[in-house]
């Protein structure tokens, strides 16, 4: 008998808004655009991480 209550509804519930959202996401959005926001994101990241870490090598005196 399902109630529709519990720890195990819960999760087939998360799990199905989940599945949900990526099918909206695959039909208004291409895979492609996805992966390409992704890598620019990622990008990003990377280059705000280098350079926090030049200005801490700058001011360490160990970057010529």
């Amino acid at each position: 008998m399902m109630t529709g209550h519990g720890f195990w509804y819960s999760v087939g519930r998360a799990f199905y808004k989940f599945f949900d959202l990526l099918q909206w996401m695959y039909d208004h959005i291409s895979p492609n655009k996805i992966l390409i926001l992704g890598a620019f994101m990622c990008f990003i990241w990377w280059m705000t991480w280098q350079h926090k870490l030049n200005k801490k090598a700058i001011q360490e005196g160990k970057l010529k």
